[in-house]
């Protein structure tokens, strides 16, 4: 089979392996798409440090089981996964807050993901639930989008609202988080400097699609009367954009940097000025088994509307040039589709 493999910072390559062996437990799984995601963007850029390299990339997938050695499971299921691989056990797993499990293996990061023809489930994963079966009427290209629905909503319940929210970036992660704002009845304004990036916001009905202008922030300081009540960074949280988001945000407001940032990147502030302006600084990350049902339960009610967000699809052959294409922001959501 095809798979892309992140070899070392800086280098990606696609491959010519096996078809994973099983053991007793483990499922196989064919993928169908797997989305390119900003997470393993940074990694190849060596601005994160959670991989090991060399691994098979790709945790957004959507897959039929294509052979199962493992009882609860059929061959033919629709499927995707929750892809941190935890003990289970813990007091961080028992509480559901898997991310900071000391035993976190990651489908992607450390064991072998989804840029492939076949990814291996293994047992363990299964029995703690990591797998997720959804109905054949849920079409690969809304499944894939599970897992980032599952950040978002996790992101969602922890950041503090009231009344407006700016979200910075009007990618695949911003367009999801603005369909949630404004179905929690907020007055939502995108805040994106590339063109056909606005467009798809406008078409999701955003109070506002907002050019990075300083007349375009000035503006939308005065239309919301000194700033709007949060601010999510659903981009890549240079200093740019942190200056960005303490610049929209009114006094008291909540700023939630949930992008990724660039490595040794650090937000400094003025402890007094931070004092009196007030403003509730947070970052939230990841997803929760609670967060990922509650995506399944979305897309199974078909709530949100995806059709905006999947706008580049390249065989596994073509990896390197899906990166690229995603890294440029040519489209929207970049995948890779198997065999």
């Amino acid at each position: 089979m095809k798979a892309a493999v992140f070899e070392q910072t800086g280098k990606l390559s696609v491959q010519d392996k096996p078809i994973p062996s099983l053991s007793l437990g483990d499922i196989l799984i064919k993928v169908d798409l797997c989305g390119v995601c900003a997470s393993d963007l940074a990694a190849l850029n060596g601005d994160v440090t959670d991989y090991s390299p060399p691994v098979v990339m790709g945790h957004e997938l959507a897959g039929v089981v294509a052979d199962s050695r493992h009882s609860d499971v059929k061959v033919g299921e629709r499927v995707t996964v929750n892809p941190m691989l935890s003990c289970g056990s813990c007091e961080y797993c028992h509480a559901d807050l898997d991310k900071y499990c000391e035993n976190i293996e990651g489908i992607g990061h450390d064991i072998d993901g989804g840029y492939a023809d076949y990814m291996r489930m293994p047992k363990h994963g299964i029995d703690t639930g990591k797998l997720i079966s959804v109905p054949q009427s849920i079409s690969a290209e809304d499944l894939l989008f599970l897992e980032p629905l599952g950040c978002c909503l996790n992101a969602m319940r922890e950041t503090i609202f009231d009344k407006s929210v700016a979200i910075l970036g009007a990618g695949p992660i911003g367009l999801l988080f603005a369909q949630l704002t404004k179905n929690n009845g907020l007055q939502t304004f995108m805040l994106e400097p590339i063109d056909h990036r606005r467009g798809a916001a406008e078409k999701m009905g955003v109070e506002a699609a907002i050019d990075i202008t300083e007349e375009c922030i000035a503006a939308l300081i005065e239309t919301t009367n000194g700033g709007v009540d949060t601010v999510i960074s659903a981009t890549t949280n240079n200093q740019r954009a942190i200056d960005l988001a303490f610049k929209v945000a009114r006094r008291g407001g909540c700023i939630n940097f949930f992008g990724l940032a660039p490595a040794g990147q650090e937000i400094r502030v003025n402890l007094e000025h931070f004092h009196y302006t007030g403003h509730k600084l947070m970052a939230s990350w990841a997803f929760s088994r609670w967060s990922l049902n509650e995506s399944r339960r979305l897309l199974l009610e078909k709530e949100l509307d995806f059709t905006l967000l999947l706008t580049d699809r390249y065989p596994i052959e073509q990896a390197v040039e899906a990166f690229k294409n995603a890294r440029n922001r040519r489209g929207v959501k970049s995948v890779l589709t198997g065999a």
